[in-house]
């Protein structure tokens, strides 16, 4: 008998659920909202399907979050997708293969949120899970339809596109030169990671300058794998911010003096900064050829001058390297110097060197990198470019640095002979 009962019980439960959700669609609401949510599992993917609201709306905003959504947690939820209204589905990787409960959100012209839950409708009410992990590439965002512009008033460029997967973490690349290959990424003024969710971002450029960008998955770079589409990923054509007052832009060059030099021309006075009227100064002297006696006399001397050793340089490695860090990009810059650079494979040492240069890092482990970078050029028979490396890291190892500076230049001077 009281089998019965429970069974008749569980039977009226149902009945009565049904029956308010009938009333539900059929009770119209004060708000927008989708109906008929509902989640599949297809592998590495989740595909999300709703009927969109009869009303007029903007976009729909597809949330997942680790339990059932409610009005308590709905801001702790991770926004995954932007939907326009009429395509109705939405197809999601999630990070993981844990479960993962859904919301599909109606937004108005104005920004409007409406973010009343109703179940059955535009949450999901049990989690789904993947059946198996995304790969890395599988995951990977892909970025399309990006465009730059000026910004009125400032001195920043305006870079927007598109993403396929609004979980993953994106790199911004900026160069004063086109981006066609991904060795272009290397010689690029700089890149600038994006947090998850970024679709746009503002650039500070300087006025009277050409250039390009590109956004790609950081995931896929760090693979070294790096789609680049012109048009897609890449800008097509460059963006300059025209030079005007008050812009930031560099100083005109000022007039080339007459050589020879040292001679100087004061044209502006000190205590005005204003150009002054008519300066005339005394001409040098007229050249004239030395006599042989002289010539000979000067030859004398300089063979008699010691010229200075050249000292025999050798790898070095700084003490911040013995100790093994905890630290990922130290442990990567420690990597490369105990590999390649310790080994003497100066190819491989100079391409994970610049690679690992590629991203932003913390001033002390980027000025490491710098002084390895450039002894690699320096045992490559590259005396400029290393000389340039070297000044990179002079501040914090001026000690260290300066060696290999003069060592530079007496392979310079070797050129010249």
């Amino acid at each position: 008998m009281t089998r019965g009962r429970g069974r008749a019980a569980v039977i009226a439960l149902f009945f009565l659920s049904s029956v308010l959700v009938f009333s539900l669609d059929e009770e119209e609401l004060p708000f927008p909202f989708v109906s008929l949510l509902k989640a599949e599992v297809a592998g590495f993917q989740i595909k999300l399907s709703w009927r969109d609201a009869p009303e007029t709306v903007t976009r729909y905003l597809v949330y997942r979050y680790t339990e059932e959504l409610t009005a308590e947690n709905l801001a702790m939820a991770q926004m995954i997708g932007q939907v326009a209204p009429g395509v109705q589905f939405f197809i999601d990787t999630p990070p993981d293969e844990k479960a993962y409960f859904y919301s599909v959100l109606a937004q108005d012209s104005g920004g409007k949120m409406f973010s009343t839950l109703i179940p059955f409708r535009n949450k999901t009410l049990a989690g789904v899970a993947v059946t198996t992990p995304a790969t890395e590439e599988q995951a990977a965002a892909r970025i399309s339809g990006i465009h730059a512009a000026p910004i009125p008033g400032s001195d920043g460029i305006e870079v927007t596109f598109q993403s396929s997967n609004p979980g993953r973490d994106l790199l911004l690349f900026r160069s004063t030169a086109p981006i066609m290959i991904a060795e272009d990424l290397l010689r690029s003024a700089s890149a600038t990671q994006l947090d998850a969710g970024t679709t746009q971002t503002a650039v500070p450029v300087l006025p009277g300058v050409d250039y390009w960008f590109t956004v790609v998955d950081a995931g896929l770079y760090k693979l070294g794998r790096v789609p680049l589409a012109r048009g897609t990923n890449t800008t097509l054509d460059p963006v300059q911010i025209p030079v005007g007052n008050g812009s930031a832009s560099l100083p005109p060059m000022p007039p080339r003096r007459p050589l020879p030099l040292p001679s100087l021309e004061i044209t502006y006075g000190i205590q005005t900064g204003r150009q002054l009227p008519g300066v005339s100064f005394p001409g040098l002297p007229p050249e004239r050829s030395i006599s042989a006696a002289t010539r000979k006399a000067l030859s004398i001397l300089l063979a008699a001058a010691p010229r200075p050793l050249q000292k025999e340089m050798v790898r070095t490695v700084l003490p911040s390297e013995a100790t093994p860090s905890p630290d990922s990009e130290e442990a990567l810059l420690q990597a490369i110097v105990k590999g390649p650079f310790m080994s003497g494979d100066v190819p491989s040492a100079e391409g994970e060197l610049l690679d690992f240069l590629s991203l932003r890092r913390a001033a002390d482990v980027q000025a490491r990198a710098h002084y390895y970078l450039g002894q690699a050029y320096f045992f490559d028979k590259r005396p400029r470019e290393a000389l340039l490396e070297f000044l990179l890291a002079e501040d914090p190892y001026y000690h260290e640095v300066d060696q290999w500076k003069d060592a530079c230049f007496q392979q310079l001077e070797k050129e010249d002979d």
